[in-house]
């Protein structure tokens, strides 16, 4: 089968269904009034990969799954963790206990217990997709009838945004049953999802919605035009985007889009890292390299995150001092930039980090590599700079990159654990700029124009607020 989105990269990514007001408990209501279909929603789905979050490996079922499975915590748009499943939490160094809703139950009537919660976190550990959002959490154990206990790799305030993984009940087959506000039916054409019953608050979901069943994700956006399907989600992994004239929703995929130097030569240099931070455009890297799907930003988390609401970069020179700086250093060198193939926005992106320096009389030339030539490029320092891209979970742990300066990998440790603010790290991070923070990276929601409720993901979550896309 044909799949243009078929497997997914490391990084993780996070399942939440946040569309209408939630209460103290949250729970799901529609104080908000939302209107809902008045005739079914189509989105594309593939019956041959099945419908369990841990063992499915299509992109588009992936969509699907925050409409049919609850977690224990959901994020808004600034990945600020709410209870869904749980009730409350303890944290203690490195254990964080949480306390479940035993009163909420499966679509099949079984009451939700905490051994359903381990098995769940069990299954997306050892899983592609969730895997990865789960790396800062190693264990889950059952600690009585209503409350199971986390371990994380390293003290972490933010943990609850990673728990967002799907719960389903233990020992599930290829489509478990739902804890979340739809139920999934099969049909002849694919499937449909209607109301689970034992979904609090679900009085909203009266929209049904129909699976159409897709062997070929290539045909997606004809779909659009002639009417098959209402909306479908591309990550544009490869660096292609495909345009066609329908409505688009960008989705944040907290990617961070990175430059990193090689420190064994000119870029060993302190001030010199700090120029480049200060002197590239990155608002203009995002825009012409990878046509806008994203922000542009200056720090090394999302820009959007609640505990950075605030933060500023306070750049240790002015931009002609930066500029100025870097062509005395770099004079009559010419800077290699290192890039993985297969990727057209990095290529984008580096020729037009090449076209700046050449603004400021730098010679570059960039390097295409497969992934093999490109580690070992790394490994044997072939390069001068590299772009990366780095998918960082909800708690937004980026420290990983920050291998080759202990201390400034030490100091995020210390944000993440609450001895540290941002703000506080920023000066640190700054201090050596061990790389460039260039962007975070979105997706994008494709849509018909028929749609006429507007079409709000949320981050990871291209389908968020479908009951209300009326049509």
């Amino acid at each position: 089968m044909k799949r243009a989105i078929c497997l997914l990269f490391s990084i993780v990514f996070i399942l939440s269904f946040c569309a209408c007001h939630r209460d103290g408990k949250g729970n799901l209501d529609n104080k908000g009034g939302s209107e809902v279909s008045s005739k079914p929603i189509n989105i594309p789905y593939s019956r041959e990969e099945g419908l369990n979050p841990f063992t499915c490996r299509s992109l588009i079922n992936y969509c699907i799954m925050p409409l049919l499975y609850d977690s224990l915590y959901k994020i808004d748009k600034s990945y600020y963790p709410t209870p869904s499943l749980a009730v409350s939490y303890e944290q203690v160094n490195l254990t964080f206990n949480v306390k479940i809703d035993t009163s909420r139950k499966f679509s099949n009537g079984q009451f939700i217990t905490p051994e359903d919660v381990v098995y769940s976190f069990r299954a997306a550990k050892q899983s592609r997709y969730y895997g990865s959002m789960l790396r800062n959490v190693s264990t889950c154990v059952t600690l009585s009838e209503d409350e199971v206990q986390f371990v994380t790799t390293s003290p972490n305030t933010y943990a609850a945004a990673d728990l967002i993984f799907p719960i389903i009940p233990d020992g599930s087959d290829d489509i478990p049953a739902s804890s979340g506000p739809y139920i999934y039916k099969t049909t002849t054409d694919g499937g449909t999802l209607t109301r689970n019953k034992y979904y609090p608050g679900s009085d909203y979901a009266t929209t049904t919605i129909n699976l159409i069943n897709t062997t070929d994700t290539s045909s997606l956006n004809m779909g659009l035009v002639i009417g098959t399907i209402d909306a479908w989600y591309d990550e544009m992994p490869t660096g292609e985007s495909k345009r066609i004239a329908s409505g688009a929703a960008q989705v944040d995929l907290n990617n961070l889009v990175y430059l990193a130097f090689n420190q064994a030569n000119y870029f060993g240099n302190e001030k010199l890292r700090q120029a480049i931070a200060i002197a590239l455009d990155k608002q203009q890297l995002l825009e012409s390299g990878y046509e806008g799907y994203g922000q542009a930003t200056n720090v090394p988390f999302n820009p959007q995150w609640y505990a950075a609401d605030g933060v500023a970069w306070e750049a240790p020179m002015s931009v002609d001092e930066a500029k100025e700086y870097i062509t005395s250093t770099l004079d009559k060198y010419t800077v290699t930039i290192l890039i993985t193939s297969g990727n057209g926005f990095r290529l984008k992106c580096a020729q037009r980090i090449g076209d700046q320096l050449a603004e400021l009389g730098i010679n570059s030339k960039v390097d295409v590599a497969d992934r093999e030539l490109f580690d070992e490029a790394l490994e044997n320092g072939r390069y001068d700079m590299y772009i990366g891209e780095y998918k960082m979970s909800n708690d937004m742990n980026f420290a990983p990159l920050l291998w080759i300066d202990e201390y400034v990998q030490a100091r995020a440790f210390n944000m993440l654990a609450g001895a540290a603010t941002p703000s506080e790290f920023m000066v640190d991070f700054t201090a050596t700029q061990p790389f460039v923070p260039i962007c975070i990276r979105y997706g994008v929601v494709s849509y018909a124009k028929s749609l006429q409720g507007g079409v709000e993901p949320l981050p990871n979550i291209p389908f968020a607020n479908l009951p209300q896309w009326y049509k």
